[in-house]
């Protein structure tokens, strides 16, 4: 059986902000899972839209139902691919893991619109939860395991997005009573 999970969210923020804040997003007071993020490949297409790709290194929790398929490995390889269009103010990412896949493979799309009547910016979320295990009726249970993670780490995220978005307010306010 394959998970998926759907969620929308709207920032009362334009599409500058939202980009901007979720391209510095590290560190954060809510991101120390996050241990390292390296930069692969950043270019702007003959659309004028920005393209990049970054490794990202993670650490988690797992139960320990899920320690015998792993041993002590507590981190895992996360590629991340994004493209932002500043003329039509959307920005698409896509990330997934690199290891561990045939335990859990995770495929997370995120859409961001900005809407010009509300000056808020969207972010619909789209992921897929499919593990390669077989038999012993583990494969569900880590699916399952896996999306309910996702939506608890879901909102830390935000939080820490936030976080950015505010923290970028507060420099161009400082910036302008100077």
């Amino acid at each position: 059986m394959v998970l998926y999970f759907h969620n929308s969210h709207t920032y009362p923020h334009t599409f500058e902000t939202v980009s901007l804040a979720y391209f510095n997003r590290y560190p954060n007071p809510y991101s120390s899972h996050v241990l390292s993020t390296d930069t692969l490949d950043k270019h702007i297409d003959s659309e004028g839209r920005l393209h990049q790709t970054k490794l990202v290194m993670k650490a988690g929790r797992l139960p320990k139902w899920v320690k015998p398929f792993l041993g002590k490995i507590s981190t895992s390889w996360i590629i991340e691919r994004t493209v932002v269009d500043p003329k039509n103010k959307t920005m698409q990412t896509y990330t997934r893991n690199l290891d561990h896949t045939k335990i859990i493979q995770i495929e997370e799309h995120n859409q961001y619109t900005f809407d010009p009547t509300s000056n808020h910016t969207t972010n619909k979320i789209t992921v897929k939860f499919s593990s390669g295990f077989r038999g012993l009726g583990i494969k569900n249970r880590i699916e399952s395991w896996s999306k309910t993670k996702f939506d608890e780490n879901l909102m830390r995220s935000r939080q820490g997005l936030r976080y950015v978005m505010d923290s970028v307010r507060d420099r161009l306010y400082s910036l302008q009573t100077v």
